[in-house]
């Protein structure tokens, strides 16, 4: 501590300290000026760094109170909380030593030296909060800190920003870092209680929002936290950002709620979001009827017994999100080759099926329309026939989703899980996969379409003669139906005696979380020659023929 003033040789030297009183005589007999630099330092001052830990208890408690100049932090706030300072040889501050009480007796100093070099003189083991004894106890508020330096530069900022001659904000900091956050505010947990609000302000990276999850749910409501726009409170007084500090800590704390709550008030911004999330239509009015089209965010469920068109829906809506957006689309084809996948989609541009005999176009032709659908690079395919591990498929989502492909296609969820169906973890893996799905669509804002395929029960039934799939036929979970944001099915019956009849599907929607809606939204017709599945209105005796119904 200061004991007085007096002349200082070396600014007299240069002609300088006309008043008498540059050079600070601290009270263990050390000498300092300020202003050139002159020192004159006692016998308990360190000739070198390796011999601070020879200090005693009682050396420790004898040496002076500095400030840390390294760290912006003055002589009156280390002064308040009892921190030390040991010189080396040549006059410079060597270590900080911060005090450690329990049960309100000063038991030891944690040590820090200028290289980030920490000790101990005495005992640091368990006891107070950092500040603990010289904040008092009860008030409106009491600010905790990681680190100790934070809590000087927080109580420094708000001293000397207030108006109030006088008053001494309670600061204290954690005695042993984040790793033993809860810890020490258990230890000391009646004594924060004794406060209205106790506001964490705890450093910005992982271990301090780790540390800031783990102890809030001690207190009884009412915890506070602070947002920094630097790594810690010291940080941005060095920063020049101590208003800044000050008005995060007295301001804009917020309350704590776990992750994954929000509070009501919070909520506008997102309801503005979701409301002004804009649908896509389908190609077809009466599944537009029911949907009121597809939304970013989802994931649309299509399902059909084999062989009925699922890919080929697929492929339709390929190419209507290509024709009506300006979307980026991912095409996952785990049964097709990548040369099908484009074939398919140049067949539905073209009109023809370009690999039906007969149906060959001037090549030229082909390049044009080839060029036209992909040159842009709006089309991505995933080039691998066969299974595909979950690891693998969500790398290639996540890719996919941050390189602005809002449409992603997926044929089919079950050959990616059907690998550990033999071990009887169809059923888990479906639900982790769809679990994640559905976290993705939200998080990357893009549609998912998703072939699923229906399970065969054995009793008699038959999709692919035309009976209508309910939400419990999807094959392995209920996750399907309850993740899914849309299920469609597709119903044919493909013994049909009529062409007509054979060769047109009935589109059922089975789900819809927009509308609610549910029921028949129309009826497609595929063409043989085009590839297209064009909208028509229900064929005359299209459901008296079913040669199998549905048993109810």
């Amino acid at each position: 501590m200061i004991d007085h003033d007096e002349p200082c040789p070396g600014c007299r030297a240069k002609g300088g300290d006309k008043t008498g009183n540059h050079l600070i005589v601290f009270t263990d007999g050390n000498k300092m000026c300020n202003r050139c630099g002159y020192k004159e330092m006692n016998t308990l001052t360190r000739e070198r760094a390796e011999d601070v830990t020879k200090l005693t208890f009682n050396e420790a408690k004898e040496l002076p109170v500095f400030g840390i100049p390294h760290k912006g932090i003055k002589e009156k706030a280390c002064e308040h909380y009892g921190v030390r300072t040991e010189f080396n040889g040549q006059g410079e501050p060597e270590r900080t030593l911060y005090p450690h009480y329990t049960d309100g007796k000063l038991d030891g100093y944690k040590t820090k030296s200028v290289t980030k070099q920490f000790g101990a003189v005495g005992s640091i083991k368990g006891g107070e909060l950092f500040g603990q004894s010289a904040c008092g106890t009860g008030g409106s508020f009491v600010v905790v800190t990681e680190g100790e330096d934070d809590a000087l530069s927080i109580w420094q900022c708000l001293v000397e920003r207030s108006e109030l001659q006088g008053w001494t904000p309670a600061v204290v900091s954690l005695s042993h870092g984040a790793s033993s956050a809860v810890t020490d505010v258990s230890t000391n947990l009646e004594y924060l209680q004794q406060f209205d609000r106790v506001i964490l302000c705890f450093d910005e990276d992982e271990p301090g929002r780790e540390a800031v999850d783990a102890v809030c749910p001690l207190f009884n409501g009412n915890v506070y936290v602070t947002k920094l726009s630097e790594k810690d409170a010291n940080d941005m007084m060095q920063a020049g950002k101590g208003d800044d500090l000050k008005w995060a800590v007295l301001k804009h704390a917020k309350k704590y709620q776990p992750d994954g709550i929000i509070n009501g008030a919070d909520t506008w911004d997102r309801y503005k979001h979701a409301i002004n999330i804009q649908s896509i239509l389908y190609p077809w009015r009466g599944l537009n009827e029911k949907t009121l089209g597809f939304r970013p965010g989802s994931v649309v469920t299509l399902t059909a017994g084999t062989g009925v068109g699922k890919t080929q829906v697929l492929r339709v809506l390929k190419h209507h999100v290509w024709a009506t957006t300006d979307w980026n689309i991912a095409d996952i084809s785990l049964e097709e080759d990548v040369g099908d996948s484009v074939s398919g989609l140049m067949s539905i541009h073209m009109g023809r099926q370009l690999h039906l005999p007969g149906m060959a176009v001037d090549e030229s032709y082909e390049e044009a329309v080839h060029k036209e659908l992909f040159s842009d690079g709006r089309f991505s395919f995933y080039d691998h026939f066969g299974g595909m591990d979950d690891s693998s498929l969500f790398s290639k989502l996540r890719y996919f989703g941050a390189t602005g492909h809002r449409a992603i296609f997926l044929d089919h969820l079950s050959i990616i899980v059907s690998e550990y169906a033999a071990e009887g973890g169809e059923r888990e893996r479906i639900d982790t996969v769809m679990t994640k799905l559905a976290k993705l669509a939200k998080e990357l804002e893009v549609v998912i379409f998703l072939i699923v395929h229906l399970r065969k029960e054995g009793t008699g039934r038959s999709f692919e003669q035309g009976a209508t799939p309910t939400l419990d036929d999807l094959r392995g979970s209920g996750s399907l139906k309850q993740l899914s944001w849309d299920v469609i099915s597709l119903s044919r019956n493909q013994q049909h005696p009529d062409e007509i009849c054979r060769n047109t599907t009935e589109l059922t929607v089975l789900k819809c979380r927009h509308t609610g809606r549910t029921g028949s939204a129309g009826f497609l017709r595929y063409s043989e020659d085009t590839g297209r599945m064009e909208e028509v209105a229900k064929p005359e005796g299209y459901h008296q023929a079913k040669q199998i119904q549905r048993e109810f």
